[in-house]
């Protein structure tokens, strides 16, 4: 059955106020950074959420909780910003976690959508095969829960009015439905990336941009251009109860 005659996919790019959820403090620019920057260069409004401080993410013994999640947040506001993104919230959660409270994330992700009224959110793919980390698996789960909840008034009814629920852009997906031309902005991506230098020291910063360029790469060769980004996009009835979406 082809599902999209009955849910058709939305268009990403068509998307103006956007909500890009994220693990940690890189995450966008990793998975979506070239696509941010390309839908704000079309006017759209994009808005970073962060919803862990990223004070976990080193493997030097030497680094305090404190002051890494002081960098690192300076680092994510740099790189938001030189890919177009108009503001940075963050959620407040500890790094690695976003899986000790699934309700209290939930709600504040129904509170940022119910206060922001996007019309797309992305996030992680949480489905993505052997994807280890906690705090990925539970985010992309507690988004794809409040698509669900957002349009309906008695659920989280302390978080805000219910507004129409936005549709979903998971990146990091294994089982992706839109490959994006990202040409003319994947050199920023790369550029915002490397603002995170807590996270990509010598030789990693050189293996990450070669392994996101090869993909790009390949991706855009499906789709006949130098460089693309793939996404699992999806509406809230894709959601629940239907076992075609994966596919979809």
């Amino acid at each position: 059955m082809d599902l999209s005659e009955i849910l058709p996919i939305p268009n990403l790019l068509e998307a103006r106020r956007v909500l890009a959820f994220s693990p940690h403090p890189d995450d966008n620019e990793v998975g979506a950074g070239a696509t941010l920057a390309k839908l704000a260069g079309v006017g759209a409004d994009l808005i970073w959420v962060v919803a862990s401080d990223g004070g976990v993410g080193t493997e030097s013994i030497e680094s305090t909780p404190n002051g890494l999640v002081a960098i690192r947040r300076q680092e994510q506001e740099r790189a938001a910003t030189t890919l177009g993104a108009r503001e940075v919230r963050w959620l407040g959660f500890k790094d690695t976690r976003l899986r000790d409270d699934p309700r209290l994330l939930e709600a504040r992700v129904v509170a940022t959508i119910r206060d922001l009224h996007p019309d797309l959110v992305m996030c992680p793919d949480p489905w993505l095969p052997y994807e280890a980390h906690p705090d990925h698996r539970a985010l992309g789960h507690a988004v794809s829960t409040a698509l669900l909840m957002t349009n309906f008034g008695l659920a989280y009814p302390e978080f805000g009015a219910p507004v129409k629920a936005p549709s979903i852009a998971y990146y990091g997906s294994a089982w992706p439905n839109t490959t994006i031309d990202v040409t003319e902005t994947f050199d920023l991506k790369l550029k915002a990336l490397m603002m995170h230098e807590s996270q990509w020291p010598a030789p990693m910063d050189q293996q990450i941009q070669m392994y996101l360029t090869l993909k790009a790469v390949s991706l855009g060769e499906k789709i006949g251009v130098a460089r693309a980004e793939a996404f699992k996009v999806l509406t809230q009835h894709h959601l629940h109860f239907n076992v075609d979406t994966w596919h979809a």
